[in-house]
């Protein structure tokens, strides 16, 4: 299997995680599970592209390296920007604290990487 398709594979897995998270009112869990599918797709089209990888967890700068191959993914923007905080903000309760994750925020975090995930793959 191609490496791309390995990580839109797994892109999909995490969202399922997210959604299973949501099911199960693990609100924070949703939200860093949402974030890893919208990173992993992104990564996953920068390796159709036969771009290299940065090791980095920031959607906004994965999503500029992507901007640089394709235009058309500034309709990522707001969805990535949702993302954007929960790789930190979900693991560590000493920055914000679980308890401020709710099903909406858990919702709002699956929509988004839905979102990414099917733009991701209509352009691979």
């Amino acid at each position: 299997m191609e490496e791309y398709k390995r990580w839109l594979r797994q892109a999909e897995e995490d969202l399922n995680w997210a959604k299973q998270s949501i099911n199960s009112s693990i609100y924070y869990g949703a939200c860093f599970a949402s974030q890893q599918a919208a990173e992993k797709a992104l990564k996953g089209f920068l390796l159709k592209k036969k771009r290299p990888l940065r090791k980095i967890h920031d959607l906004v700068a994965v999503l500029e390296d992507c901007l640089a191959i394709d235009s058309a993914f500034e309709e990522l923007r707001d969805y990535v920007k949702v993302l954007f905080p929960y790789y930190i903000e979900t693991r560590y309760p000493d920055l914000g604290g679980f308890a401020g994750f709710d099903d909406t925020k858990a919702q709002e975090a699956y929509d988004s990487a839905n979102k990414v995930i099917g733009f991701v793959k209509s352009k691979v």
